[in-house]
């Protein structure tokens, strides 16, 4: 969470694509986040046969997920800043979604600002 807020100097502030191309490509950082995400998300069940997708921590997250796809098409295939930049924002509002969702701190508890 904190690496993916952290894109928000460089994007949103100095207009730089470089460290979200990084994070989305690089060593897996999205991948990683994207898994580990998810599995948080469906550890929310409270009977094996409830079906993940009807998780309201699941929806969320997939919500989220869903624009960072945007956010991912707008970096790496478009190299579109503005669009870039108007995904990123959308997905923060998601993420923050998410995070209360699965008994997390809000974006601003974890990272001291937004």
């Amino acid at each position: 969470v904190v690496a993916y807020v952290s894109l928000g100097n460089s994007l949103l502030k100095n207009s730089d694509l470089g460290p979200s191309k990084i994070f989305l490509t690089d060593e897996n950082q999205w991948k990683d986040f994207a898994s580990a995400g998810y599995l948080l998300s469906n550890a929310f069940r409270t009977s094996s046969s409830t079906p993940p997708d009807s998780l309201p921590s699941v929806q969320k997250w997939k919500a989220f997920a869903g624009k960072v796809d945007s956010f991912d098409k707008a970096v790496l295939k478009k190299k579109s800043l503005s669009a870039a930049q108007k995904s990123y924002q959308e997905s923060l509002q998601l993420l923050d979604s998410y995070l209360d969702a699965v008994s997390l701190p809000s974006i601003v508890e974890i990272t001291g600002s937004k």
